[in-house]
């Protein structure tokens, strides 16, 4: 019996200890009785520990769900405080390492490094995170609304970042993966409004996909679509819609001036919509950009001069090009100064040919400096890259060797600045200098005809805009072009959708040198806009 309870004994490191410090108190036979007591009630409690390790694992299974942590760390993001909200998700991972939102919320700081830097090194570096979070959520196989959602935006911010360096093609198949994601989660859940976010807007961008795009794809959709998606989810109050509220609310604002053309609407809403623009960069970007295409400059140059700028903020260089380009549409003194620092500090490779294009333009209009504005045109041929239509444009105009003339870019710029009165003003007093046929009489008519439309003076509009098209179709440029697409908005506006179509398939026959993808973009969303209408 006692050797039986030494073997029993020396199997066990720890019953063997027991043992040493019993034995002087037990008897043999008596504490090979006790030891195996004392073996049944272990046993019990390994047992009843596992059971309830097991209990604990089942009530902590993986979930989505946004919590005030998730809600603290999403708008860290999305308020580009990178330091604080990676803080803020290993807080969370610690403390909920079963949430699945924070893959999401990861997601958003790597696609705001890459968009704003534009940096391919990391981009190739980052993006190995994206296949590792779709796994996770692919692993953990929860059945939630917010599945196949929270995979569907990983893979749409991917496609949108990847768009930056060019590589369409494998954006289009992770827009199609998206697409398909959404379109299967709003079958399972028809009630899960947050499918309407990013399907609004690939509904609204599907009918200016180029033909064989759509079919290939089979992405559908149209402006209309679009429109009605979101404009369903801006009725959320900001506690329903949780952290998306801006997105929502951005999103809309966005379709309704770039795909809809209703500018005035736009500025309304995201003006209303009470952003935070005290304490977020992006939001400052979107307001500062919508109220510039409402004419509304010197707004635009306030909410730029004011947005915050601390250390604790990701760097957003291009905001001190946007304010340089405020400043040069008004004709201030010193816009130059934003610009450069553009250039000395960002390193990617959009707009950079533009920003040269500008520090030129400034030269001319604000100096009268020809020796200095061909020094800066000359960047623009081997500075950055040319993906984009206003760096192809700048690209072409230091290619052309064409110096433009200083009273029509300054009636130009204010213009853009929404400064009509002055710009006109300028023009009228100047008329004498343009010859008729020559291609700065042609311009001299489109900018007349731009400046007439927005001072609310269609008829005259018309008459410069018919002008340009039957003289100025022979060139190259895009003043034929758009002044065919602004007379079929024009006619849009009255309601006379048979002018309008005709206009606006006139400038889809035409093919400028400049700006064609954004012209002809605008064309096909005007087209579809008013087959809906009738």
């Amino acid at each position: 019996m006692w050797r039986k309870s030494q073997c029993l004994i020396t199997s066990n490191t720890k019953l063997s200890k027991l043992y040493r410090k019993l034995k002087p108190t037990i008897q043999n036979d008596d504490f090979y009785v006790c030891l195996q007591a004392m073996k049944i009630s272990l046993n019990k409690l390994i047992m009843t520990s596992l059971l309830l390790l097991c209990s604990l694992l089942i009530s902590a299974q993986y979930r989505f769900e946004i919590t005030p942590d998730i809600e603290e760390a999403y708008d860290y993001a999305m308020s580009l405080r990178k330091t604080e909200a990676k803080k803020k998700l290993q807080y969370i991972k610690t403390a909920d390492p079963n949430n699945l939102m924070v893959l999401l919320v990861e997601n958003y700081l790597d696609f705001f490094e890459i968009f704003i830097n534009e940096d391919e090194s990391q981009f190739d570096e980052l993006e190995r995170n994206k296949k590792q979070r779709l796994q996770q959520i692919e692993n953990a196989k929860v059945k939630s609304p917010y599945s196949r959602f929270v995979k569907a935006e990983i893979i749409l911010q991917w496609a949108l970042a990847r768009m930056k360096f060019n590589q369409r093609f494998t954006a289009a198949q992770e827009i199609y993966s998206a697409y398909n994601l959404l379109e299967k989660n709003v079958a399972i859940y028809p009630e899960f409004l947050l499918n309407k976010k990013s399907l609004s807007i690939l509904y609204a961008l599907a009918e200016s996909l180029p033909g064989i795009v759509r079919k290939v794809f089979g992405v559908d959709g149209s402006i209309q679509r679009g429109t009605e998606e979101i404009v369903l989810l801006t009725k959320l109050d900001r506690d329903v819609a949780s952290v998306f509220y801006d997105e929502i609310s951005t999103i809309y604002a966005y379709i309704l001036s770039f795909q809809n053309n209703d500018k005035h609407n736009a500025w309304t809403f995201i003006k209303d919509r009470n952003m935070n623009i005290e304490n977020n960069p992006l939001a400052c970007f979107v307001l500062a950009n919508i109220a510039q295409k409402n004419g509304l400059n010197d707004k635009a140059i306030d909410i730029l001069s004011n947005r915050p700028n601390g250390d604790n903020y990701e760097k957003f260089y291009y905001l001190d090009f946007l304010l340089g380009k405020s400043k040069l549409y008004r004709l201030e003194k010193g816009a130059d100064e934003h610009i450069k620092v553009f250039i000395d500090n960002f390193r990617g490779e959009h707009f950079i040919k533009e920003a040269y294009q500008k520090l030129a333009w400034y030269e001319l209009v604000m100096n009268n400096n020809f020796v200095a504005y061909k020094k800066y045109i000359e960047y623009c041929m081997d500075s950055g890259s040319d993906l984009v239509d206003e760096d192809k444009q700048a690209k072409r105009e230091a290619k052309s060797k064409h110096v433009p003339h200083p009273d029509l870019l300054k009636a130009r710029l204010l213009y853009d600045g929404g400064y009509y009165q002055r710009a006109y003003r300028l023009l009228i007093t100047k008329a004498y200098l343009f010859q008729k046929g020559s291609i700065e009489n042609i311009e001299y008519n489109y900018r007349m005809g731009r400046i007439s439309q927005a001072l609310n003076n269609p008829r005259d509009a018309i008459q410069k805009y018919g002008y340009v098209i039957n003289i100025g179709n022979k060139y190259k440029s895009y003043y034929a072009c758009n002044s065919a697409l602004q007379i079929g908005l024009i006619y849009e506006s009255q309601s006379d959708y048979r002018k309008a179509k005709e206009y606006l398939k006139k400038c889809l026959k035409m093919s400028p040198d400049e700006y064609k993808n954004g012209l002809h973009q605008k064309a096909k969303s005007a087209l579809e806009r008013i087959d809906e209408k009738e």
